[in-house]
């Protein structure tokens, strides 16, 4: 930390914006002083340094010691709230009873809180017929009908028309943060937080930015203007201060609605939680990227023209070339650098072109348009950075172990900034996805949240694309596919999809939808925080059934190995071959800004609307217009929500449970140790949470109508706009019909309003998802696309997975031992992929015998040889040279057996064998025969597991010697 970075102002105005008691400045900034002076880098206080910190406490001979320790926990609150420091377990005991305090001094608010709203409902309605416009009776509406904030909120929200947005089918609120708090805050989009606008709130707001004349709001003019409002009919209340308002406000929320404390935080406290930007969307999925899923990333090509103009420095640092292109007058044609290729050994030269694009294409962080100079001189660092190779861009912990070391080396005072951008560019990418920012952040600023979220038909289009690519193979593809599920319904870290063991994940007997799921260490690595927890994911049948299918074909393993991958892959190559599809799959259909591990953000988002939707007995479409996603709702049906926490529940009703522990169970489901987390980096903006807290429909009057619609006060055209809402309106008597109030839900209503002001080119009735994950069946599609059996006859390609196999791995007749053998030394079935060279060598050999091997101890599978027989000659030998020195067969070990007709035991045969034919690790033998030609007899050792494979290989490499031409084969 940095030397006077935490000032003693920043944590009285969190406290003040959280009517929170608060110490005098100086005895704050005291402890400041104290914190920034221990020089902490990261984001925790140990016990050892919050003892340093308690001794000069009690060094202070006189009663400022009391003053300085209550100083000491309001700030350490705000960094373990607002910072996200993990602090000693000392601490949150004094956290508890500091959080007892708050909310006893809003329970002494209670009396006045009720007979506040009682006087503001008789005023309400009064107000639909009367229209007045008050900035006091603004303040009230806001904060008995949005959410109970601070009064430096409120100021900026009325001094901002444009705070108003509609967003994913409901108006909402966008209040902005005291500090930047999101990710994407630049100087020209601001780090906000959503809040839902309901309908009379909304008018009455559009209403005081139409008619306020007045200019420079500040907070004590908000509050002269409550207190002369309540000062009057029919209040008559004494003056208060903001902090005994917003007690009072958030008294009135915990009371009328319900709300937990915690989740009374939530509404008072804009800095627990923060929006996206837009609703994430699914995009056309150009041919590139379809083309591009599944190819390993050291083999992906660009096919370009090659650029003469580039100078040696520019092609080994190609962002070089793409800023001198940029700087080049437009006038003449230039061509413009081809994205390079990853390299095995340094990755950075690919990661800076990306970010330098980047910075060509959306500018900076301050500016939009970044001249080339400029983005020169941000990326001119990059000869003083340390190479990463490949194999350490895949390894979590070697990336960030490289980060922090060249952060520690570069200490000139913008390069580290610099350097922090560049990581936030390599995030995004789907080969360094896994960068976690937040352990480059200072620490006594708030930490950063990454806010994006995918729903239920999002994720299955996912799952769709990846099943249905013609890439890769069919456990490739199955294994990133339950990838993505994991992800997503079981809100796991990429890492805990990586280390997930066979025998950690486990059907529940009863609901055949539903997993129960161990995160532990593993010898790979150690979860986040240690220690194991156990999760149970519930999701779709298409979903489970993917799963269900997998666990079928592993039954029998060795359930200390991975779920996803093959029993001798390591971490790495699963990472490669598995998450890095799934994310390229993400990014494809959802933007560069879409990571894995969002899957996760979506995951907590639909356990936590679960738990709501059960503790306040909503149906599932009670956000139906919201979530514009009917798969979503399904999930979200009181059955899905009741088998979701069935582990916490088992069979109890909810109201036999404490239900004041629902957000701790769900912030345990997901590995943290505090809700604050899960709140601020898990779920995004409030527009529905508070929407669930209130009834669907409720109960509109006439008056009320016509105010919400903008027509006179006692106009008969009510009668027009009731038909339209209500069809049994129509069928009433004309004295029922004056007496009829219709229970009317608030996207019903915002139909009629007229908000094309505030609605710009979206449209209320927006296309909603259809409900097709009920209809998804990723299995059928799965199977579908396997080949028949090994061999085709229009393909040179041998398809080890294929419906044969997999036929046979379900009778019994093959386990995944053998196939984990098989594909290891098939070599995921790359080495009988030949070239047209090689297949013009492997017709010159002929096609060989497939033998089984009998190992000399029964311990030992049988295996499967290739045998080969031919002339022993210069065009023989070429052929040899091509397939097993140096193509496809050249792991395979040989052994040569020349049988001749002859008596003299010199032979140039058998030298030319020795010495051209031999490789190190080779064997020769020679046999001599009476009668007969010579021939040499080729054997290679394949150590292929036989079981099913032999009959099919024979038939295969028949099939390759017998094509006329070479057209079909792999180039």
């Amino acid at each position: 930390m940095a030397k006077g970075t935490l000032t003693a102002q920043i944590i009285v105005n969190y406290r003040v914006d959280q009517g929170m008691d608060c110490e005098q400045s100086k005895d704050i900034q005291w402890v400041c002083d104290m914190l920034n002076s221990l020089n902490i880098k990261e984001r925790a206080l140990s016990p050892q340094q919050l003892f340093e910190i308690n001794k000069h406490i009690k060094s202070i001979p006189t009663g400022r010691q009391k003053t300085l320790f209550k100083a000491l926990n309001q700030v350490l609150f705000y960094l373990k709230e607002i910072c996200n420091w993990s602090l000693p377990e000392a601490k949150e005991q004094v956290f508890r009873d500091e959080s007892m305090m708050w909310l006893l001094g809003i329970s002494k608010n209670n009396q006045l809180a009720g007979q506040c709203f009682a006087k503001y409902k008789s005023q309400r309605e009064s107000f639909m017929n009367e229209r007045w416009h008050n900035l006091g009776w603004t303040l009230l509406v806001l904060n008995f009908e949005v959410a109970p904030l601070h009064l430096s909120y409120w100021q900026k929200i009325l001094s901002t028309p444009t705070s108003i947005e509609f967003f994913e089918g409901q108006f909402t609120l966008k209040v902005p943060h005291s500090k930047p708090i999101a990710s994407y805050a630049n100087e020209k989009t601001m780090s906000f937080t959503r809040y839902p606008l309901p309908a009379f709130p909304l008018r009455v707001l559009q209403d005081f930015y139409k008619s306020t004349t007045e200019n420079g709001l500040t907070i004590k003019s908000l509050l002269d203007a409550m207190n002369q409002w309540v000062d009057n009919k029919p209040y008559y209340f004494a003056p208060m201060t903001s902090s005994e308002w917003l007690r009072t406000f958030q008294s009135f929320w915990h009371h009328y609605y319900v709300v937990p404390p915690v989740l009374l935080r939530d509404l008072s406290d804009p800095m627990r939680h923060v929006a996206t930007l837009e609703p994430t969307k699914s995009s056309f999925v150009d041919a590139i990227k379809k083309k591009s899923l599944f190819i390993p990333p050291l083999k992906q090509t660009n096919f370009v023209v090659e650029n003469k103009e580039l100078d040696t420095r520019d092609v080994q640092w190609p962002h070089k070339a793409l800023i001198k292109f940029h700087k080049q007058s437009p006038n003449k044609q230039h061509l413009r650098p081809a994205t390079p290729a990853w390299e095995p050994k340094n990755v950075l030269p690919k990661l800076f072109y990306l970010f330098t694009d980047e910075l060509f294409n959306e500018g900076g962080v301050q500016k939009k348009i970044l001249p080339p100079q400029s983005i020169d001189r941000y990326t001119n660092f990059y000869k003083s950075l340390s190479p990463l190779s490949f194999d350490d861009a895949c390894d979590s912990e070697k990336l960030h172990l490289w980060a922090h070391t060249e952060f520690e080396r570069l200490d000139d005072k913008t390069t580290p900034w610099h350097l922090y951008n560049f990581l936030r560019s390599a995030a995004h990418q789907e080969l360094t996805d896994q960068l976690d920012l937040s352990q480059f952040e200072r620490p006594e600023l708030p930490s950063l949240v990454d806010p994006f979220c995918l729903n239920v038909s999002q994720v299955h289009s996912a799952v769709t694309l990846l099943l249905s690519s013609q890439n890769g193979d069919a456990m490739q593809r199955l294994f990133a596919s339950i990838a993505v599920i994991l992800g997503y319904y079981g809100a796991m870290r990429r890492g805990e999809v990586l280390r997930l063991l066979l025998g950690h994940i486990m059907v529940s007997p009863q609901k055949k939808q539903l997993f129960n799921i161990v995160i532990t260490n593993t010898p790979e690595e150690r979860t986040k925080n240690g220690k194991t927890r156990i999760v149970s994911a519930f999701m779709p049948e298409s979903a489970a059934k993917l799963i269900r299918i997998l666990l079928k074909i592993k039954a029998g393993s060795d359930e200390t190995k991975p779920f996803l991958g093959f029993q001798h892959e390591s971490i790495h190559v699963r990472s490669s071959h598995y998450i890095y599809p799934a994310t390229q799959a993400l990014k494809a259909l959802f933007g560069p800004q879409i990571r894995f591990h969002h899957l996760r953000h979506g995951g907590a988002e639909l356990l936590y609307l679960q738990g709501l939707h059960l503790a306040y007995q909503r149906q599932g479409s009670h956000l139906s217009s919201i979530l514009q996603d009917e798969a979503t709702e399904a999930m979200l049906c009181y059955e899905s929500c009741l088998a979701r926490f069935d582990f916490w529940l088992e069979g109890r009703p909810l109201n036999e449970l404490n239900v004041g522990l629902l957000f701790d169970i769900i912030s345990k489901q997901l590995g943290h140790s505090s809700y604050s987390t899960t709140r601020r980096h898990y779920l995004h903006g409030m527009e529905k949470t508070i929407t669930l807290l209130k009834p669907a429909h409720r109960q509109y009057s006439r008056a009320e109508l016509r105010y919400l619609v903008d027509i006179p006060v006692a106009s008969n055209d009510i009668s027009r706009i009731l038909s339209s809402l209500s069809p049994e309106y129509s069928l009433l008597s004309n004295k029922d019909k004056k007496q009829f109030q219709p229970q009317l839900a608030e996207s019903q209503i915002l139909k009629k309003m007229k908000l094309s002001h505030f609605m710009g080119a979206k449209s209320i009735t927006s296309d909603k998802q259809p409900h097709t994950h009920g209809n998804d069946d990723f299995a059928s599609l799965w199977i579908n696309s396997l080949p028949k059996d090994f061999v085709e006859k229009h393909t040179s390609s041998f398809h080890y997975f294929c419906k044969t196999s997999f036929i046979a791995l379900n009778s019994g007749t093959l386990d995944f031992n053998t196939v984990s053998h098989q594909w290891l030394q098939l070599a995921q079935g790359q080495y009988f992929n030949f070239t047209n060279k090689e297949l013009t060598a492997l017709k010159t050999l002929g096609p060989p015998k497939i033998i089984q091997h009998k190992p000399e101890t029964k311990a030992k599978a049988e295996t499967l040889n290739l045998r080969f027989k031919c002339q022993c000659n210069q065009k023989i030998l070429h052929a040899v040279k091509t397939l097993c020195h140096e193509g496809a067969l050249k792991r395979y070990k040989a052994i040569f057996l020349l049988e001749q007709n002859r008596k003299n035991l010199k032979s140039n045969k058998l030298n030319m064998v020795k010495h051209q034919f031999l490789r190190k690790g080779n064997e020769v033998r020679r046999h001599i025969i009476p009668t007969g030609n010579t021939q040499l007899t080729i054997t290679l050792e394949t150590l292929i597991p036989s079981t099913l494979l032999q009959h099919p290989l024979e038939q295969y490499f028949t099939h390759l010697t017998s094509q006329k031409d070479n057209s079909l084969c792999q180039n």
